[in-house]
C-alpha cells in the first residue's frame, strides 16, 4: 500500500510539474503577444505623431508663403501711390 501511494504521490508531483510548466509557457507566450501588441501601438503612436507634425509644418510654411506674397503686394502697391501724391 504505501508503494501505491508513493507512486500516485510521484503521477501528482509529475501533473503538478506538468501543469506549472504548460503555465508558464502559456504566461511567456501571452508576455510575448503583449510585448508584440505594446511595440504596434507606440510604432502607431510615433507614426501619428510625425503625421501631425508634418500637417503643422505643411500649414506654417503656407502661411508664411501667403503672408509673404501679401506683404509682397503690399510693398509694390505703397511706391506708385506714394509716387502719384509726390508728383502733384
Amino acid at each position: 500500500m504505501i508503494c501505491e501511494v508513493s507512486g500516485k504521490r510521484q503521477l501528482m508531483e509529475n501533473e503538478s510539474e506538468n501543469l506549472i510548466r504548460l503555465l508558464d509557457l502559456e504566461l511567456t507566450q501571452k508576455r510575448t503577444a503583449w510585448k508584440r501588441a505594446a511595440t504596434r501601438h507606440r510604432t502607431l503612436r510615433i507614426i501619428g505623431v510625425f503625421s501631425i507634425l508634418i500637417v503643422l509644418a505643411a500649414i506654417f510654411l503656407a502661411l508664411f508663403f501667403l503672408f509673404s506674397q501679401a506683404n509682397e503686394e503690399r510693398a509694390s502697391s505703397r511706391p506708385s501711390t506714394i509716387s502719384d501724391k509726390a508728383g502733384r
